[in-house]
């Protein structure tokens, strides 16, 4: 079936939602309608002029990258003789929407530092520098005794009870509750005017904030009441943490020299910059994607062996030696360009899920700005 841009883009946020996002982004649907039939996206790394020529070429209705087109940037106008402004007027002449996901994607699980880490050989992954922890909530829902486990069933369902790794978690309390319908309504059980006593089972379970009104809908759907009773508190606990960077550790110690050498073959590298004593035993690794040398000290500090990230530059180098710590320089663009093709195979496995009749096309263009003699 035909699908909507801004059907897409649900699900895409669903994988990385927007409100991970770092306060400084610029995330999501950048150009475009979110209304329009889309028939074919074309995935790529960043919004380019090459980029927008191949999905002119080969007739994508939209673009998603994980590089924002417009960021730091304040538009004032959009004219055809400035950088930008010739890629945002192509676009629309040409009825392409962009859609983009940044540090949502960095931060998510299954996002760009999830994949490095696992390219990069790390066990027992770790988040590097926690950024924000779900806010928690809890439901509690009256049912007639009897029809609880279809309650509880599509609240889980929709999103509730999971706590750590334990999921379906709920508790139930048995009691008696009454009511008296009121003229209008068309009770369940009992009769208007007439006090009305049933066996109910109190229903508690946990749901993240960001899933509250899902799971409530959720509830009322599946609930046998026209006016279910429920209550929503607040709960001083934190739900799953999330966060920028991962630090793990490898299976097997090896040198820094050999483990360059094994990220340059996982990177598909030419070249690879190295900081630190080539013979220096590794084991614990620490790294963030794209340009994030803000996080090296953090990452010594949780006891880093060596640390990876790109655009390293002469006097962070000279820190990195003063602090002890290994650095390789992946480059900002091979540890983020590895997210293209995920995010292609979850688009299609999204578009087999809901019957969408739907292209994804990987970008052939090579983003590399820079090359080695």
């Amino acid at each position: 079936m035909a699908v909507l841009c801004g059907e897409i883009i649900k699900e895409l946020e669903k994988f990385a939602p927007k409100h991970l996002a770092e306060k400084w982004d610029n995330v999501g649907l950048t150009v475009g309608n979110p209304y329009k039939p889309v028939k074919k996206i074309l995935v790529a790394l960043d919004v380019i002029p090459a980029v927008i020529e191949e999905a002119i070429h080969i007739g994508a209705d939209l673009i998603v990258t994980h590089h924002p087109m417009i960021l730091f940037q304040n538009i004032k106008n959009i004219q055809t003789d400035t950088y930008l402004g010739k890629k945002i007027y192509d676009l629309i002449q040409n009825d392409i929407s962009a859609y983009c996901a940044h540090t949502n994607l960095d931060i998510a699980f299954g996002g760009t530092n999830d994949t490095l880490a696992v390219l990069a050989g790390l066990e027992d992954v770790k988040i590097l520098q926690q950024t924000s922890s779900e806010e928690l909530k809890k439901i509690v829902v009256y049912v007639p005794k009897g029809y609880e486990e279809i309650v509880r069933q599509a609240m889980c369902d929709a999103g509730a009870g999971f706590i750590g790794n334990y999921s379906q978690c709920a508790f139930y309390t048995e009691g008696t509750g009454t009511f008296l319908p009121l003229e209008g309504t068309t009770p369940f059980l009992g009769k208007q005017g007439i006090l009305e006593k049933v066996q109910e089972i109190r229903v508690e379970t946990i749901v993240p904030e960001s899933l509250l009104y899902t799971v409530l809908d959720a509830m009322k759907k599946a609930h046998v009441y026209e006016e279910p009773a429920y209550d929503i508190y607040t709960v001083e606990q934190k739900g799953k943490c999330y966060g920028i960077g991962r630090i793990g550790t490898l299976k097997q110690n090896m040198t820094f020299e050999q483990y360059s050498i094994f990220l340059k073959k996982q990177l598909s590298l030419d070249t690879i910059r190295l900081v630190g004593d080539k013979n220096k035993n590794i084991k614990t690794v620490a790294l963030c994607t794209g340009s994030g040398v803000e996080f090296m000290e953090q990452a010594k500090n949780m006891g880093a062996d060596v640390y990876l990230t790109g655009d390293i530059k002469f006097h962070e180098a000279q820190k990195a030696l003063e602090m002890g710590i290994c650095v390789a320089d992946v480059t900002h663009y091979a540890s983020e360009v590895i997210i293209v093709p995920i995010l292609k195979k979850f688009l299609e496995q999204k578009a087999k899920q809901c019957y969408w009749e739907l292209e994804i096309v990987q970008s052939n263009v090579n983003g590399q700005v820079f090359w080695h003699i």
